[in-house]
């Protein structure tokens, strides 16, 4: 009933998207692509489809041999314009998944705009980069990305979804035609052979060698507020209160649930600013676990956003832990899916020197 009473207004977004895609198409307005090695990573759905473990992964990969910057608009952040990360940023400066990329990988640039084709010759005006990667850049078609992935939850598949607001298309499915690469992330397992074919069925125009399957991985539960970020065994914690404001929290509560753990939920909306009476409820939530030895598991990105606490919260400084995750390839699919990457950015290198 829902998607019928909103269907007419999807029309009307339908409508807006096309006409604007239209102009891009046509090159009446006028994509800007760099010299450089540009990869673009983003969705069609809103939500949850595991961008952030992506460009995580990429930065993992790349960051060894090349320099790689990563440019993201900060979604929520409470700053406007061009703004480099720092170490010692906040979440309201940069946005949540910004910072969790830099205090990772410090190496890396990261930086923040929401004019990419802006943010890319600032970047660039403050060192010599080899790679840039746009985090969220699907739908931002000013800049051309040289090789674009998109991302699709395996279990919500974007060709079975309809658009914004009746679904969660943020447009018309058929604008997958425009990645190079496919990834469909969290698998709970690599999907057979059958089921794999139906999913390709359904994106015949994209080369099927590029397309892949990937998992989430949780890693050991690290204390995040402590100086020496001590980690512990996840099956080790008998009592817990899972603390997250992500799109998805249904991933990490399956997977809570399948290691036994004994949890109570403390549930925010996506990218939720805590607050000071948050934190009160937080703690009054922990309390009543009643247990000297229960801990809080959050997700890194949320810690993020509870930084902003660690100096006056005794609990989150002794007893908040944060959940790690990475994007899991099958081994052949990996050394595919690498391949693409190096000889795209060692093409482009080449081609630019």
């Amino acid at each position: 009933m829902r998607k019928i009473l909103l269907l007419p207004f999807s029309i009307l977004y339908a409508i807006g998207i096309g006409i604007r895609n239209f102009l891009f198409d046509k090159k009446i307005n006028r994509s800007i692509e760099f010299d450089l090695p540009v990869i673009g990573v983003g969705n069609l759905a809103v939500g949850g489809q595991g961008k952030t473990p992506m460009v995580e992964y990429l930065l993992e990969l790349t960051t060894e041999i090349f320099k790689t910057g990563v440019l993201s608009r900060g979604y929520k952040r409470k700053t406007k314009g061009f703004k480099m990360v720092a170490m010692n940023s906040t979440a309201r400066d940069c946005g949540d998944e910004p910072l969790q990329m830099k205090l990772k990988f410090p190496e890396a640039m990261v930086s923040v705009c929401e004019d990419r084709a802006t943010g890319i010759p600032l970047m660039l005006a403050e060192d010599e980069l080899d790679l840039i990667l746009l985090d969220d850049a699907f739908q931002h078609r000013w800049v051309k990305p040289g090789l674009t992935v998109l991302l699709s939850d395996f279990n919500a598949p974007f060709f079975n979804d309809a658009l914004l607001p009746s679904g969660n298309l943020r447009e018309n499915k058929n604008a997958y035609r425009r990645a190079d690469v496919i990834i469909f992330t969290r698998c709970n397992t690599y999907p057979d052979a059958t089921i794999r074919k139906n999913y390709l069925k359904n994106i015949s125009a994209i080369d099927s060698t590029k397309v892949f399957f990937t998992g989430l991985e949780y890693g050991n539960p690290v204390q995040f507020f402590t100086e020496e970020k001590k980690q512990n065994q996840l099956k080790d914690f008998k009592n817990v209160l899972l603390v997250c404001g992500i799109a998805k929290p249904k991933y990490i509560t399956d997977y809570l649930n399948s290691l036994g753990i004994k949890f109570q939920s403390s549930l925010f909306s996506d990218h939720h600013d805590f607050t000071e009476s948050d934190l009160k409820n937080i703690v009054s939530s922990f309390e009543k676990l009643n247990d000297v030895n229960a801990v809080i598991i959050t997700t890194e990105k949320d810690a993020m956003r509870l930084m902003k606490f660690k100096n006056n919260s005794a609990l989150l400084q002794n007893r908040l832990y944060t959940l790690t995750v990475k994007m899991k390839f099958q081994p052949e699919e990996k050394i595919r899916f690498d391949k693409i990457i190096f000889d795209f950015v060692r093409t482009k290198l080449h081609q630019h020197n």
